[in-house]
């Protein structure tokens, strides 16, 4: 819950409800994208930079809601307030990583945790975070740049391919491990 809607003493965040809501991000999305004008009217791009954003969103919340379950075992309350505390430029910089193969994802000293290459869908999904990112950044804040029905559209079908491939890939251990880089990786390489 927001600071402005907080939750009352003594009351649970409704994860159950929140788990469903990454999907919802991009079913929204693509809502956006078949809505019509009215009458007479052209196509509001408003509409195609909204949905470009929120496919982006719908793919960072899985992500975040994913990873939060590897810490699950504190129930769902910790799991909920675990997904607050993961960064739009950390899950970037990680997906950055695994997103340019054959390059392994780690530095020196810490290729033990994943020994092989990252697997094809965790690849889908880094690079479309980063595709969506970008795009959520030009959509939101770079107000020249046009948004077309076709952009938006292949920005939706490209969190929907990634909200794929993170359901083809949940609970194996190179997952386990990309999840937990989304949260810790810049604190792996500390010293002391």
């Amino acid at each position: 819950r927001s600071r402005l809607f907080p939750l009352r003493e003594g009351s649970q965040p409704d994860c159950g409800r929140r788990v469903t809501a990454a999907s919802e991000w991009v079913t929204h999305a693509r809502s956006l994208l078949s809505s019509e004008p009215s009458p007479g009217q052209q196509p509001l791009e408003i509409g195609y930079r909204r949905a470009g954003s929120a496919a982006y969103y719908g793919l960072f919340h899985a992500l975040t809601l994913a990873g939060s379950n590897v810490f699950a075992a504190g129930g769902e309350a910790l799991s909920f307030q675990v997904t607050r505390a993961f960064s739009h430029t950390a899950v970037r910089k990680v997906c950055g990583a695994y997103a340019r193969p054959p390059a392994k994802p780690f530095s020196i000293g810490y290729d033990h945790l994943n020994e092989h290459l990252p697997s094809p869908e965790l690849i889908v999904m880094a690079q479309a975070f980063e595709r969506l990112q970008e795009n959520r950044f030009t959509a939101d804040y770079d107000l020249l740049a046009v948004f077309e029905l076709e952009d938006a559209e292949r920005l939706v079908e490209l969190a929907e391919g990634a909200l794929t491939a993170l359901a083809t890939a949940q609970g194996r251990p190179d997952t386990i491990i990309f999840l937990t880089a989304l949260l810790l990786a810049d604190r792996w390489t500390r010293r002391g």
